[in-house]
């Protein structure tokens, strides 16, 4: 099945398209914040700085906040109405004081060299216009001992009937991405709609 053209924006700045977007997929990206944090938790992970390099409204960052409340915690995005999104919802969650929510460039970010214990990247891959360029950005970043965990969309023959999966990449392009990048080795696995590739999770 050939991969389909996105049929949102790059960068949300629209509000009431931000707002939508929030409604339609709150319920299935909370289930990856927590799938998430109970794979660091099991990984025996405790906390430490941590970015969300795309971090949408905000869910993730705001549950490891409450999984890990000694971490310091970035999350940054270019789509300032999901910014605003996911300060509200912080302040809401009473973790506000602990994430530090900033417009930022996934493909070219304002981080020193590796100032990160923890990278989070999700359903980001099929959505930047240089993939490869933003997979370097994570790795630059990122402690030498850091953990990096990357989620996205898989292309599958489901996309018939749900257009979203049919504008992401299969897991061979992921593959084909990641090994064209600079990211060091990690663990690529599946499940029924998504993809994994995460680094220093035992």
């Amino acid at each position: 099945m050939k991969q389909s053209e996105l049929f949102h924006p790059r960068v949300f700045s629209d509000q009431e398209w931000a707002e939508g977007y929030y409604q339609r997929n709150k319920t299935n990206i909370t289930r990856v914040a927590f799938r998430l944090a109970d794979v660091l938790t099991k990984s025996g992970f405790k906390g430490g700085k941590i970015v969300d390099a795309g971090c949408g409204f905000g869910v993730i960052p705001i549950e490891l906040a409450k999984r890990f409340p000694e971490s310091e915690i970035t999350a940054i995005d270019l789509g300032e109405p999901l910014l605003d999104l996911a300060r509200d919802l912080a302040l809401q969650s009473g973790v506000h004081d602990r994430i530090t929510f900033q417009t930022g460039d996934v493909e070219k970010m304002e981080f020193k060299d590796d100032s990160f214990d923890l990278v989070i990247n999700t359903f980001m891959l099929h959505v930047v216009e240089d993939p490869v360029a933003m997979l370097n950005e994570i790795e630059r970043i990122t402690k030498q001992e850091g953990k990096i965990l990357i989620s996205d969309l898989r292309r599958i023959w489901l996309g018939i009937v749900v257009k979203k999966l049919k504008t992401s990449f299969t897991l061979g392009e992921a593959r084909d991405i990641i090994e064209s990048s600079n990211l060091r080795p990690g663990k690529p696995a599946t499940g029924p709609f998504w993809w994994d590739y995460f680094i220093g999770i035992n």
